[in-house]
Parts: C-alpha cells; sequence; structure tokens
C-alpha cells in the first residue's frame, strides 16, 4: 500500500473495487507484485495519485476510477493528461476501465465517453459477455451492453489510431481499444469482507489488461527485449492479430462490427498469440 498525500481514509464501498483489482491481477499473473496507491478523491489528489505512480516507475497500472468528461473540469483533465504523457514517455503503460453505462457515460441522454479511459495516453478498456464451453474453454464474446465506448469530447485522434478512424468519430479520439469480459452475471468471483461475491464491470476488465502486460513484461524480459509499456501503438500496429474479435452485440448507440469499433475496440486478447506479434 503506497498512501498519497495522506491517503483516502476508509475505503467503504470502494473496498470491493480495491480487492477486484488485486485478486483479478493475482489469478492472471499470480506472481506479479502488486502495489496499491491510495489518494484522496478529489482532483488534487487524483493528479497526485498518478505523479506517485509515474514517480515509482511501476510498468503496468491498472485504473478503475474514472469520470465522464463532462463532468471533469478541463485544468483537470489537461493536468492528469500531463502525467500520463510523461508516465508514457518513461515507457508506463495505464489500463483505464471505459465505464459501465455503455455509449452515454454522462447519463445525459447524449453520448460521452469516461475519462481517464479517452486519454491518449491510457489504454481503454471496454466490455465483453464471455461465454464458456463445458470444459471452460473459450467459446465466443459479444459486446457487453454496459461497456463504455465512443467518441472523445476533448483530445483528437492520436496518430496511432487513423488507420481505424471512423466517420462517426469526428477526428477525436476513439474509445475503446481493447476490452475483456465484463458482464456481471457471471462476473468475477471476488472474496471480500468474509465473503464471495460476483462482480463486473468494466473495473473488471482493465485489470485483467494489465496482467497480460505484466506477463508479456516477463515474457520481452527473457527474451532480451523491452516492456511493452504504452502499449496503444504497437497494438494497434497488430492490427487485429492476437485478438478476439468482437462483431455482436451493442452498448447502446454503437454496434459491434468487423476490426475495431466503438464497443470493444480490437477485442479481447488471445494472449499467446498476440504475446507472440509483440515480440516479433
Amino acid at each position: 500500500m503506497s498512501k498519497v498525500d495522506g491517503g483516502s481514509g476508509a475505503l467503504g464501498d470502494g473496498q470491493v473495487e480495491v480487492e477486484l483489482d488485486i485478486e483479478v491481477l493475482h489469478a492472471i499473473a499470480p506472481k506479479a507484485g502488486v502495489t496499491v496507491f491510495e489518494g484522496p478523491n478529489s482532483d488534487a489528489g487524483e493528479v497526485d495519485t498518478y505523479q506517485a505512480i509515474v514517480d515509482s516507475g511501476i510498468p503496468t497500472t491498472s485504473i478503475s476510477w474514472g469520470a465522464a468528461e463532462s463532468a471533469r473540469t478541463t485544468s483537470n483533465i489537461n493536468a492528469v493528461d500531463a502525467v500520463f504523457k510523461a508516465g508514457a514517455a518513461q515507457g508506463l503503460g495505464f489500463y483505464a476501465a471505459s465505464g459501465d453505462d455503455g455509449s452515454d457515460d454522462a447519463g445525459d441522454g447524449g453520448t460521452s465517453v469516461d475519462y481517464p479511459a479517452s486519454d491518449p495516453y491510457v489504454t481503454g478498456v471496454g466490455g465483453t459477455k464471455l461465454t464458456v464451453t463445458s470444459a471452460n474453454a473459450f467459446s465466443k464474446e459479444v459486446a457487453w451492453s454496459g461497456g463504455g465506448g465512443g467518441k472523445s469530447s476533448v483530445f483528437k485522434i492520436p496518430s496511432w489510431q487513423t488507420a481505424v478512424q471512423r466517420s462517426a468519430g469526428g477526428g477525436f479520439r476513439q474509445v475503446p481499444d481493447v476490452s475483456a469480459h465484463a458482464n456481471p452475471s457471471p462476473g468475477v468471483s471476488i472474496y471480500s469482507q468474509g465473503s464471495w461475491s460476483s462482480v463486473g464491470g468494466t473495473s473488471a476488465a482493465a485489470p485483467e489488461w494489465a496482467a497480460f502486460a505484466a506477463l508479456y513484461n516477463q515474457q520481452a524480459a527473457a527474451a532480451g527485449k523491452a516492456n511493452l509499456g504504452f502499449a496503444n501503438p504497437a497494438l494497434y500496429a497488430a492490427n487485429g492479430t492476437g485478438f478476439h474479435d468482437i462483431t455482436s452485440g451493442s452498448n447502446g448507440a454503437y454496434s459491434a462490427a468487423t476490426g475495431w469499433d466503438f464497443t470493444t475496440g480490437w477485442g479481447s486478447y488471445n494472449a499467446a498469440t498476440l504475446a507472440t506479434k509483440l515480440l516479433g
């Protein structure tokens, strides 16, 4: 545990959220060292917490907390973006939940996206609904209706995303980049405060991707290669190789389609195939 600005105090309802990140990370990457950063739930606390993460040099970070871009101030977004930009330049990767309110993150009846998942220096993680076989093997996935996705109202489309630029994006940053299972029924089994519960949402999907990055970094180090770091340029360069392409389902205003889309991005990872592609 690393407390920033004195920490955030009692976790309360956030207890399950924190343990969700930890337990998903350890389920996929059981030997990974995990540091929890705890800061005040304020604009200054957010900036200082992310700065502490960057200063620590931890290569991979899972972020479950976020709010609609319209609920943020311009100064707050600019300050947080500067920290993420510095982190990306240092080779650090951030994976943020894209939100659990579909294409209407602000809840105002329009289309909007969640921040920091919409930041150009963050990998935004959307949600899917996974079906497995009787042997518990992968069967299929569809877009989860709650998975956040759409166009940013703040950031112009980054260079690494222009190859999949959609007219609905209007030249702005498109979200999400990737996705993973987020449907809450059944969700991820989490042990918290003496009992088990089933938890879903893109808050479960983000640590799945952070855990993949941790395992990839281990494999890359063994091969004498660099960490994945800020992953988006490499993930988009893979052009769908190593992903389960989600082609059905909707998050409200947007429907899944072949290749990149506003519901699940490139899709969920096929870990072995994607790692081989990235190592190559």
